[in-house]
């Protein structure tokens, strides 16, 4: 598979603005997130494809995020620059054998 999914079932694309669960808050158990983008979708010399995920300030600070149709349950999709996210169909996850 060369996609990956967030916790909707949603396909993750370049473009997308992302919100990543970050912790939860000792007093009063407030959850805290995280704001990244996808910046660039690329594969490594195995053949193996990922995505790289910057802040929202395109700093040139990335990390990686392995496309092996995985769902993430701690991104949601937001925000898109290419497709609207209403319009995308929704991938249910499959049942583990």
């Amino acid at each position: 598979m060369s996609v990956v999914y967030d916790k909707i079932g949603r396909e993750i694309m370049i473009g997308d603005v992302l919100k990543v669960y970050h912790f939860t808050a000792a007093l009063r158990r407030k959850k805290h997130f995280m704001y990244k983008q996808v910046v660039a979708y690329d594969t490594f010399r195995s053949g193996v494809p990922f995505l790289k995920i910057s802040h929202l300030d395109m700093s040139a600070e990335t990390y990686t995020v392995i496309c092996d149709g995985s769902h993430l349950p701690d991104y949601e999709i937001v925000q898109s620059a290419n497709i609207p996210i209403e319009s995308r169909p929704r991938h249910s996850p499959t049942a583990a054998p």
